[in-house]
């Protein structure tokens, strides 16, 4: 799906409407872990993952798929957009200095979870999608976008 290898070498077992699911928790548990993180008095920490949780909301609000609001983009879109949540959550400890903290593990395991969950998810399951989503070429730059 997103050139990844690991999309080939995993089951696509999650549907787009678990998927949906699982993105509603996953936003909700950055919620809980940055007022946990801002209580313990690591800021930072709680700050990135407030920000990883409102990444997560915000793609599930804009995806078209069972639980979508907005619909704006397809699911394969989210899936291309949820790599880039997993490599984000296992730099971000790097990124703000906290690697050395307990709450960096947190940010180890949201990535390589987000990444296990991305490659057994059915990005191809348009199910629940309300839209037909296409992609477009645009001559001006040669690559191709969603519509």
């Amino acid at each position: 799906m997103a050139g990844l290898g690991i999309d080939n070498a995993l089951p696509k077992v999650i549907s787009s409407k678990t998927h949906a699911f699982i993105d509603y928790v996953h936003a909700g548990t950055n919620f809980v872990a940055g007022a946990i993180f801002r209580k313990n008095g690591n800021v930072r920490a709680s700050n990135a993952a407030l920000a990883l949780g409102a990444s997560v909301l915000a793609n599930a609000l804009m995806t078209d798929y069972e639980l979508g609001v907005f619909r704006l983009y397809s699911f394969k879109v989210h899936g291309i957009l949820d790599y880039g949540v997993a490599a984000t959550s296992a730099a971000l400890p790097a990124i703000l200095g906290i690697q050395d903290t307990p709450e960096a593990d947190y940010f180890y395991v949201q990535g390589g979870g987000e990444t296990v969950i991305a490659g057994i998810s059915n990005y191809d399951d348009n199910s629940g999608a309300k839209h037909q989503h296409r992609l477009l070429e645009d001559t001006r730059f040669g690559v191709r976008r969603a519509a």
